[in-house]
């Protein structure tokens, strides 16, 4: 067992030590280099020792050093930071070295850890993190769009819905909402067959999509032949315009239907509106009244004979 360690086993070590290592005198000169830092500098072995660190890595670097030591001398620390070398990446961490009868700072010691494998495997997790949130999003998207139709789905909807009627409580906004039933869907794909069913579902919903002009405005369908629409900002007598740009839409595409005395594929329409919620509703309570008066406004349409447009006449309960 060794009871000390010889000068020219430190000098050994240090020259061998596998991370690149320097000392920098006040004067900008190199008073000490290991093999590893001459290597990375792309100089012979002993080939940094007595050259000023300007020459051998630039002035902007050397400029650095002088704040270095101006940062020790008041007293500070200098804190470890990362910097790009040659295509690499390191840590480096600046240390002084004090001349142990005055107290006195005489040299940095300056150590550059290679981190580049580390920085790589970081970059491709937050890559692959990324990637990952995007799959996730689109999944979450998909889980909200009707197969057939491309519209939102009854999931979206109950996201949807909540929320404006939140902004109309919050703005005091109008808000109405349509329900559009297709007349007769059952006998069209008795008649037609399903393929051909869905054909039209996708059909009528491009079409009234196409005619909700507003971005705000949206469209999803309820279920089965039965679609909901929310506009917000939209009181009950710009709602029945948009019913009636609705039906319009529909009533050009001419979908034949047989099974329809019309010879066409036609929608039946309930409007409710709100002049606006008040202050201190609840918000499913309001979501509740307005679809369930839409839906009774699109039974009074299918009562008289469907092709048509009713607004829900009473007033909407909005405790």
């Amino acid at each position: 067992m060794l009871s000390y360690i010889s000068a020219d086993i430190i000098r050994h070590v240090y020259l061998n030590f596998p991370v690149a290592t320097c000392l920098i005198g006040r004067t900008g000169l190199f008073i000490a280099a290991n093999r590893e830092y001459a290597r990375l500098l792309g100089e012979p072995e002993g080939g940094v020792v007595g050259r000023h660190f300007r020459d051998l890595c630039g002035e902007a670097l050397y400029q650095q050093v002088v704040r270095d030591f101006a940062t020790v001398d008041a007293g500070g620390c200098v804190p470890n930071k990362e910097f790009g070398f040659g295509g690499r990446t390191f840590i480096v961490a600046i240390r002084p070295l004090t001349e142990p009868s005055r107290q006195r700072v005489f040299a940095l010691c300056i150590v550059l850890t290679d981190i580049t494998e580390q920085k790589t495997l970081e970059q491709r997790l937050e890559l692959a993190n990324e990637q990952l949130s995007a799959v996730n999003r689109q999944l979450e998207e998909a889980a909200r769009i009707d197969p057939v139709t491309g519209l939102w789905n009854r999931r979206a909807l109950e996201e949807l819905l909540p929320r404006e009627i939140a902004r109309s409580r919050r703005d005091g906004t109008p808000l109405s909402v349509l329900m559009v039933d297709i007349d007769y869907f059952k006998k069209y794909n008795d008649h037609y067959g399903h393929l051909a069913g869905d054909i039209a579902l996708r059909s009528v919903a491009q079409a009234m999509e196409e005619a909700l002009h507003r971005p705000g405005d949206l469209i999803a369908r309820y279920g089965g032949e039965e679609f909901l629409v929310v506009l917000p900002t939209t009181d009950a007598a710009a709602a029945l315009q948009v019913a009636d740009h609705l039906r319009s839409a529909v009533a050009a595409r001419a979908i034949a239907d047989a099974t329809s005395h019309l010879g066409r594929v036609t929608i039946s329409i309930g409007v409710a509106s709100l002049n606006g919620v008040v202050p201190d509703a609840d918000v499913e309570t309001v979501r509740t009244a307005l679809v369930h008066g839409a839906d009774q406004a699109l039974y009074a349409v299918k009562s008289e004979g469907r092709d048509g447009i009713r607004l829900h006449a009473e007033a909407l309960p909005t405790p």
